[in-house]
């Protein structure tokens, strides 16, 4: 994204810039929210998910409106929240007590915003965020603050691997 934002700058595409800025900014007040939630009470509250995805599909697809490679970015993006939405939910059929509706319902939201920049992208977000949860999960047990049975929010890892990502 950084690079995004710097090459709207520069041709000074404005537009793009302030969608995309508004866009991080969704993001941010959105992901520091459900962090905390999520940190505190393990749920994930629909009015959040669903505002980071509304606000996330509303500023990136009016970027696409401005953008050279709209079109491309537009499908890139959509099809970013529907994969990562698919795979959450089948790891929720699989094991409904290890991932939440929440988590997948967020990662609906965070696909867009991945899948917005590329598959690559999408990809980094989900991998850093299963490494984020395990690295967190890993410390827990070795630090004996956590068990093989203890119940752990997913939400933040999941968040804090889009956001890397999205930075690359």
């Amino acid at each position: 994204m950084p690079t995004i934002l710097a090459a709207a700058a520069r041709e000074g595409n404005w537009l793009l810039l302030a969608a995309l800025a508004a866009g991080l900014v969704v993001f941010a007040v959105c992901a520091v929210r459900l962090t905390v939630m999520d940190l505190r009470e393990h749920r994930l509250p629909n009015p959040w998910t669903g505002a980071l995805a509304a606000g996330g599909g509303f500023t990136l697809g009016l970027g696409c409106l401005v953008d050279d490679v709209g079109w491309s970015r537009f499908w890139s993006m959509l099809g970013g929240g529907a994969v990562y939405l698919a795979l959450m939910l089948l790891l929720h059929l699989i094991n409904r007590t290890g991932m939440g509706m929440g988590d997948v319902k967020l990662a609906g939201g965070l696909g867009l915003y991945a899948g917005w920049l590329g598959w690559d992208h999408l990809l980094a977000a989900i991998v850093l965020g299963f490494m984020a949860g395990g690295l967190v999960a890993l410390a827990l047990v070795v630090t004996r603050r956590a068990t093989g049975s203890t119940h752990l929010p997913f939400g933040p890892a999941m968040l804090a691997g889009t956001a890397v990502a999205l930075l690359l």
